[in-house]
């Protein structure tokens, strides 16, 4: 189903339909693709979504969250989230977790890291609350100080036997593959990573035309904030 009415309410009324939808999971980047030095903090902010087909033009879905994280060791960090979207339309959405370093080759500057996490959600009409578990696991490359690339899958979990208006729920995992890159200046780190979402997933017909692959899930582009202190 495509887009035929692009005024301003239908498109609010879109983006709030599209958060209770299957493609709203994993909608942020990865936190933290390696841990915090000890006793570090950071706070971030990230803006990006699933590309979809707007008035001719492929755009992400404007999702913003932002979260606080704190090294408890060097190996080992812990983060919260607000996703200030899903806020705004009267859902409160936070995605609780550990970032872990598993592996570091202090030689060639490269290690393996695994994102454990809750997702929960709790809309203000009917107090309905979801839980989601997630797990993310990264592999990252380090040129120097200033440059990182990563890449890694985001698995999803849905708990729930039914879907939206009684459905059964076929699917309890999702995979979800990604890359991305930050660039480091001191305090301040700045990214973009790019995401498969929902791959496995057919995306139509819906209420937006999906930009996937072979009409399943969406490409997905988050840009990401980081200040540490």
């Amino acid at each position: 189903m495509r887009i035929k009415n692009y005024s301003n309410k239908f498109w609010v009324q879109a983006i709030f339909l599209l958060a209770l939808q299957v493609l709203f999971f994993a909608c942020s980047p990865t936190r933290l693709v390696k841990p915090l030095a000890k006793g570090e903090q950071a706070i971030g902010a990230n803006l990006g979504g699933p590309l979809i087909q707007f008035a001719g033009a492929p755009i992400p879905i404007p999702y913003t969250s932002a979260f606080y994280a704190k090294g408890l060791n060097n190996k080992t960090s812990v983060f919260g989230s607000v996703h200030l979207t899903a806020l705004a339309f009267g859902v409160f959405q936070t995605d609780i977790g550990i970032c872990q370093q598993v592996y570091h080759s202090s030689k060639m500057d490269w290690g393996i890291g695994v994102n454990p996490a809750l997702n929960i959600a709790v809309d203000r009409w009917e107090w309905n609350t979801k839980i989601w578990p997630q797990l993310d696991v990264n592999v990252y490359k380090n040129w120097g100080t200033k440059r990182m690339l990563y890449l890694g899958v985001n698995n999803w979990f849905e708990p729930s036997a039914k879907r939206a208006h009684n459905e059964t729920q076929a699917k309890h995992w999702y995979l979800n593959p990604h890359i991305g890159f930050m660039y480091n200046r001191g305090k301040y780190s700045y990214g973009v990573e790019t995401k498969w979402v929902a791959p496995g997933v057919t995306n139509v017909p819906n209420i937006v035309d999906y930009i996937g692959i072979n009409q399943q899930g969406a490409l997905g582009v988050y840009f990401q904030f980081l200040r540490k202190f």
